[in-house]
């Protein structure tokens, strides 16, 4: 009931009772006695106890209304100030660029205690040394990782804008040696930023075009471990890895609701790199080439993070050297298998000439006067088990051989790699590992040089 008809109907019981006051009482003035005037009073009392149980009735109505807009506003006082809460909250995890567009902050402070059987890790990718060097153990954290994220709400020639950009302290380091960036007893190791990889992207429902510095189309994969990071794991020795330029395209075609088709091709800028090449010939060399690449993958999903993919690529390439054109060709064939949440398997196959340029361990070409490619083939295999959602192991090795006709004196004839690691989640964000592993490289002529390792690593994903 309003306030405005509970007031109508309160004037309007007085009224009534005042004309039946007035009618009743000149009709007993002419023709009643004292006891119908009796019944008359007890009637009017009658009437004034409604009157004013009426006039309580309207009090309480006013109270309830008045206690129902305090609430009103009390539960509005209190959504402004959750609202608000969020707002701070979003205010504090989100920074913005110059253009008002949304950045994320993501990356891994991570901690590395190490015990290396030999220091250095050679001249060529993840390599041991004919001559190894000494024994070292100690912490670094050069392997930490800090990414932005971002992405354009607005569509450009009715694309999605995507990009990522990684750094980490890994600037200063022998890029053969994961740990030698958090040596502190030479400045020339100290840890100093540098670029991993960055990549924008322009996404549309089929396809997408995405230019940027990652590794080669021809191997999207690397094994898991947060003891190798600086470098990836296996590097020379089956895991082509060198994070370059590149301009990449992909088309996807949907075969079903479960099956899909992915065609990728992409421009990569090779690395032609000094200590490939035979000392007379480095002043000759073009540091970097162009490469044509190309890749085609069969994914089967059976769930949101389970199924199989399939691929095969290729790459192409020449290195310009001492006035001649070295070839460079590859076949790979790559894979994962994921069909439940407790195993995986996932890995990379190749074959091929001159890798060099990719991340390959060993020369790419050799010679005197006429230089000749070095044809290698490799891979690698990861196997992944996950017992529960906190506890995960990691097995993988890989390996990569040059052809021994190709090669010479003190050349590298095969260069193989293997490790195991657990990892434990201790909290949303933080992880613990154990790491213990092998490089096992043979040298042409001079026989095989091992390199143990150990790692226990904190990490914090942020």
């Amino acid at each position: 009931m309003g306030m405005t008809g509970a007031a109508h109907e309160l004037r309007g019981a007085r009224t009534a009772a005042a004309l039946v006051c007035i009618l009743t009482g000149g009709i007993f003035l002419h023709a009643q006695d004292s006891a119908d005037t009796k019944q008359i009073l007890e009637r009017l009392d009658r009437l004034e106890r409604q009157n004013a149980e009426l006039i309580e009735e309207v009090r309480e109505l006013r109270n309830q209304l008045g206690a129902g807009k305090a609430t009103s506003t009390q539960t509005l006082a209190d959504a402004q100030a959750v609202q608000q809460a969020r707002i701070d909250e979003q205010a504090q995890s989100k920074v913005e660029a110059a253009h008002k567009l949304p950045i994320h902050i993501t990356g891994m402070a991570l901690f590395n205690a190490f015990d290396l059987s030999h220091s250095d890790a050679g001249v060529y990718y993840g390599t041991v040394p004919i001559y190894p060097g000494r024994g070292e153990a100690g912490g670094t954290m050069s392997q930490s990782i800090i990414g932005l994220e971002y992405r354009d709400p607005d569509a450009i020639l009715g694309a999605r804008v995507y990009g990522a950009l990684y750094m980490d302290f890994f600037g200063n380091a022998n890029p053969s040696d994961p740990y030698a960036a958090g040596r502190t007893n030479s400045s020339y190791w100290w840890p100093s930023p540098r670029l991993r990889t960055g990549t924008i992207s322009m996404d549309w429902a089929s396809r997408s075009v995405t230019a940027g510095v990652d590794k080669p189309l021809i191997a999207p994969s690397s094994p898991d471990s947060l003891a190798q990071v600086g470098v990836p794991p296996l590097s020379g020795a089956g895991n082509l890895w060198l994070w370059q330029p590149q301009v990449r395209f992909e088309q996807r075609v949907r075969l079903s609701d479960r099956d899909k088709l992915r065609l990728q091709g992409e421009l990569y800028e090779t690395r032609e790199t000094w200590w490939y090449v035979p000392p007379e010939y480095a002043s000759t060399l073009e540091p970097t080439r162009p490469g044509w690449e190309g890749r085609f993958a069969f994914e089967h999903e059976r769930d949101e993070d389970l199924g199989f993919q399939i691929a095969s690529g290729f790459h192409v390439s020449e290195t310009h050297v001492a006035g001649q054109t070295v070839p460079s060709h590859l076949l790979t064939f790559d894979g994962k298998y994921a069909m439940n949440h407790w195993w995986s398997l996932t890995g990379t196959a190749f074959t091929g000439e001159n890798i060099a340029g990719l991340g390959g361990g060993g020369a790419g070409f050799i010679g005197d006067d006429v230089l000749r490619p070095v044809h290698a083939k490799g891979g690698w295999l990861q196997l992944t088990l996950a017992p529960t959602s906190r506890l995960s192991f990691h097995l993988f090795g890989g390996r990569q051989a040059n052809r021994g006709s190709d090669l010479e004196y003190n050349s590298v004839s095969s260069n193989a790699a293997f490790a195991g690691n657990v990892y434990y989640q201790l909290a949303p964000n933080v992880f613990a590992a154990f790491e213990a592993g092998q490089v096992r490289t043979n040298w042409w002529q001079n026989g095989n040089r091992l390199r143990n390792m150990y790692d226990l690593s904190l990490a914090y994903m942020f």
